[in-house]
């Protein structure tokens, strides 16, 4: 078992450095959008064929309901499309709209840049160092789930 005072002080660090790098990319979301409107244009544009609301759910780590909420102001803005799944009745499949792909073909470039800034004070061999450890970090948090 590690020392829990240095695993509190890596904690403490990872809550802070979460907290400033989302201030930053939240400043950079395109147009009026909040940032859980970007990370679900996001999935879905990575998922051209689209994704139901419980795909999202689990993707986003977020409850259903903020799903739901999220996607009727996305459709709302012409950006998403609910297509029924053939079959199921119940069942709907969310796919980005024409504007909302255009929208996210031009922002995805941008957002990838942003993030490379945000990172550019580490050196490459470091930002890969850390990439590891985090990795490793979740793959044995959720092994323990």
């Amino acid at each position: 078992m590690s020392d829990p005072q240095l695993a509190l002080s890596v904690w403490l660090r990872l809550l802070k450095a979460h907290g400033l790098l989302l201030r930053e990319v939240r400043r950079r979301v395109p147009g009026t959008l909040t940032l859980p409107q970007f990370d679900v244009l996001a999935q879905l544009h990575r998922n051209p064929d689209g994704m139901t609301p419980g795909m999202l759910t689990r993707a986003l780590l977020v409850t259903a309901g903020n799903v739901t909420g999220i996607v009727e102001r996305l459709s709302g803005l012409g950006l998403v499309e609910r297509h029924p799944v053939p079959g199921d009745r119940r069942a709907v499949r969310i796919r980005l709209s024409a504007r909302g792909r255009r929208l996210m073909d031009r922002a995805i470039p941008r957002h990838r840049r942003d993030v490379g800034t945000l990172f550019a004070p580490l050196p490459e061999h470091e930002l890969t160092r850390l990439r590891d450890l985090l990795g490793t970090l979740n793959q044995r948090l959720e092994e323990r789930a």
